[in-house]
């Protein structure tokens, strides 16, 4: 009896939600802390530990999917910057 118990209690730890996961739900309510953790990551992850990198991946994944954006994000068509002429301008006609 004693070995089934020991044995639920390991089962049960094994199920609970992993750490990743938590700091993934954390950077997903935090805008701020997400954006500085991938800057981090993007600048080299010899300074950051690979589990905080695929979490702070993962948070930016669902905010991406969900909708949400943060304080420096468009959140409508309106608020993008205009299109620079350059991209107008007609191709040259005497370019091969």
């Amino acid at each position: 009896m004693r070995c089934a118990s020991v044995l639920l209690t390991a089962l049960l730890t094994a199920c609970g939600q992993q750490p990743a996961e938590i700091l993934a739900d954390a950077l997903t309510a935090d805008p701020v802390r997400l954006k500085t953790l991938r800057a981090q990551c993007a600048d080299g992850r010899q300074t950051v530990r690979e589990d905080d990198c695929r979490a702070a991946a993962e948070a930016f994944r669902r905010r991406f999917f969900s909708g949400q954006s943060g304080p420096d994000e468009y959140r409508t068509l309106a608020e993008l910057p205009p299109i620079p002429a350059s991209f107008d301008e007609p191709i040259a006609q005497d370019a091969p």
